[in-house]
């Protein structure tokens, strides 16, 4: 069994892996994050994108175990020289001594598979099959005898192989109707074959903060949490599923450069929500100064840790004395993914050691509510 008990999904940006690599040193060992790189903007070659990719890669989690995505290349992308931008890549990071699983998905490159297993035989970690919400339903069947097609040509056993369910934006869809999709995924599953670990991942994370009343809060609620702790008990003594979610950010954002639109927001989880602090456009007055009155806010919030909780609420608490500047978007997402990996690294470690086939409806309300 891993060691690990959270796989959250980081997007190849400096301030989110910044935001993982700094999380307390006791909580380390509980996470194994899934890197997932970004679209190649629009300004910038293939070739350039991906040494930038593998430069935060390298500063920020050298010698840390990781899945790795090269989602942000599309089906067939090439580097100058002619080469598979997603096998080189892999080859490339392979070489500057980066410990991870290679990680891919269905209906991308189809040719890829089989040059794939050369890599993966080299990188000697095993294999991370994605599985997207729309490989599961009436797809499902066909999506195990994927698997198992794959796993032969990649030569690999499932004790070597690592599934990833992922639901993505869940936000709009209740748990049960998610918990029906996965338990009859599962139940395709080949009697026997027991594999290194399965992993359920899915956002309730808002794409933007539209929804929350300007210059103030609201909150979404964690569905991802609730649909895993209720597998976790209904599935007790038969599969125990690995948690994964998008931090604070949703699936679908990987936008590069400023924003005129951008409002100023702290994202601050707590229990089994994501509370927001909202401001008004950055391109407003006071701009950026706004940050400072959002920290006073949160301090004064009933569900903030402390500063010495993580570096992010170390940084909320400077930032409402005015002891730091207020930073930019980017420092921003590394405080409120630095909260919320440090917050539920430690919230799913206890839930693991606790849930098991009585875990009740009652108590899982517990969790979900705000503390």
């Amino acid at each position: 069994m891993p060691t690990y008990t959270y796989v959250p999904v980081i997007k190849g940006k400096t301030n989110d892996l910044k935001a993982v690599s700094k999380i307390a040193q006791a909580h380390k060992s509980l996470v194994k994050p899934l890197v997932e790189m970004v679209p190649v903007p629009a300004k910038i070659s293939i070739d350039v994108h991906l040494e930038n990719f593998a430069h935060y890669l390298v500063k920020h989690l050298s010698g840390r175990e990781l899945f790795l995505d090269m989602y942000g290349f599309l089906p067939g992308a090439i580097l100058l020289n002619g080469s598979d931008a997603t096998l080189s890549g892999f080859g490339l990071l392979r070489r500057m001594g980066l410990q991870f699983t290679p990680t891919y998905g269905f209906d991308r490159n189809e040719n890829l598979w089989t040059p794939l297993r050369a890599e993966v035989k080299k990188m000697n970690r095993g294999f991370c099959f994605r599985i997207d919400v729309d490989d599961l339903d009436e797809r499902s069947e066909e999506t195990w005898q994927s698997i198992l097609e794959r796993s032969a040509e990649l030569n690999l056993t499932p004790p070597e192989i690592d599934l990833f369910i992922d639901l993505r934006y869940v936000g709009d869809v209740s748990a049960e109707v998610l918990k029906n999709l996965v338990l009859d995924f599962l139940s395709y599953m080949p009697e026997g074959n027991q594999y290194r670990s399965i992993i359920l991942s899915g956002s309730s994370a808002l794409k933007h903060v539209g929804p929350i009343p300007k210059d103030g809060v609201g909150d979404v609620e964690r569905i991802e949490l609730r649909l895993w702790m209720q597998l976790q008990a209904d599935l007790y003594g038969v599969h125990d599923l690995i948690y994964s979610d998008y931090g604070v950010v949703h699936p679908e954002f990987s936008m590069v450069g400023p924003n005129k639109n951008a409002n100023a927001k702290i994202r601050y989880t707590t229990s089994g929500r994501i509370k927001i602090f909202r401001g008004h456009r950055l391109a407003e007055a006071p701009q950026y100064m706004q940050y400072h009155a959002l920290s006073e806010e949160v301090r004064n919030a009933p569900e903030y840790m402390g500063s010495d909780f993580s570096q992010g609420d170390r940084f909320i608490d400077n930032c409402a004395d005015g002891s730091v500047g207020t930073g930019n978007l980017g420092t921003w997402v590394f405080v409120d993914m630095n909260h919320h990996i440090q917050y539920t690294a430690q919230q799913i470690q206890e839930l693991s050691e606790k849930i098991d086939a009585d875990f009740s409806t009652t108590e899982i309300e517990e969790v979900m509510e705000v503390a």
